[in-house]
């Protein structure tokens, strides 16, 4: 079903300065408009499947390693709808039936991160590295919640060696600067602007990355968020929410560092308000949001 693509222009007063001189960029001018995308809304098909995999669950009641995989399906569908404690429920209800289904440890883990129950996310990652030690994902998802548990120089190694699996991949490089920047603000500084100028890819999320280097000021990284998008494909409004989640999310990251918890926290809420449940920066807007509130 094609979506209606409509464009809404809200006006925020984002604006902040550097906690490090020297560490970010000096260019402190706000965007007056900041554009979003109409929010993603489930369609009937999702909410048809989700009830689907409800019967084929009862049909393989005999079957173990089915009914273990079609947990973990419903778990798939109920979180990209954002019913999250649906989708908790049914991987661990996976992992009760197939203790060693690897995917289902995954989500386990984020969850666990995201409401920084780390031990148990911990151990979650833990055992996908045991199971399948090739898992391409482990090192950055364990990295990740290293880093929120502030293991810093864990969280470091574990996201060295998931940048060294996928150094073309913006969001790794991201991810890795973040550890680095809590021991050496001007360290991290240095390496990411080295992983920036090795890149070989036109993947747009590198224009993110710029903006930790100080390629780009954060004026201008918005006003390059409609870059390479066509506004007549179907596609379009799910292409940009994908895209503004993930700009404003590490938005938000750099206004941290900033010390500027004001507009961190609105870039966060815009992270959240595009309803793009199944990527990490949704989870982690939410994390990064509790965390504002409680300093």
């Amino acid at each position: 079903m094609k979506r209606c693509l409509s464009l809404l222009i809200v006006t925020a007063l984002l604006s902040g300065c550097s906690s490090l001189s020297g560490s970010f960029s000096t260019d402190d001018r706000a965007p007056s408009e900041l554009i979003l995308a109409e929010p993603l809304q489930v369609n009937y098909q999702t909410e048809i499947m989700l009830m689907r995999y409800s019967q084929l669950i009862l049909d393989a009641k005999d079957d173990r390693s089915r009914q273990a995989r079609y947990f973990y399906e419903r778990g798939l569908l109920a979180d990209s709808m954002g019913l999250r404690s649906l989708a908790h429920a049914d991987f661990q209800r996976s992992l009760t039936l197939q203790p060693d289904f690897v995917p289902a440890y995954n989500f386990i883990g984020l969850y666990m991160t995201q409401t920084e129950q780390f031990d148990e996310a911990y151990d979650a990652y833990d055992s996908i590295a045991q199971l399948d030690p090739e898992n391409n994902y482990v090192l950055l998802n364990r990295g990740i919640a290293l880093y929120y548990g502030e293991r810093y120089s864990l969280a470091t190694d574990d996201l060295v060696s998931a940048y060294n699996e996928a150094p073309n991949d913006p969001f790794r490089t991201l991810w890795l600067y973040y550890p680095e920047y809590q021991v050496s603000a001007q360290d991290a500084l240095a390496a990411v602007k080295t992983r920036y100028s090795q890149h070989i890819d036109n993947n747009w999320s590198w224009n993110i990355v710029a903006l930790y280097t100080q390629e780009l000021s954060e004026t201008q990284l918005l006003a390059k968020l409609l870059d390479g998008l066509d506004k007549t494909d179907p596609s379009y409004n799910k292409i940009l929410a994908h895209r503004l989640t993930e700009t404003y999310f590490y938005l938000g990251k750099y206004k941290v560092l900033m010390n500027d918890n004001h507009a961190a926290e609105s870039y966060f809420k815009l992270a959240l308000s595009n309803n793009v449940y199944e990527f990490i920066e949704h989870g982690y807007a939410r994390l990064e949001l509790s965390r504002l509130a409680n300093n």
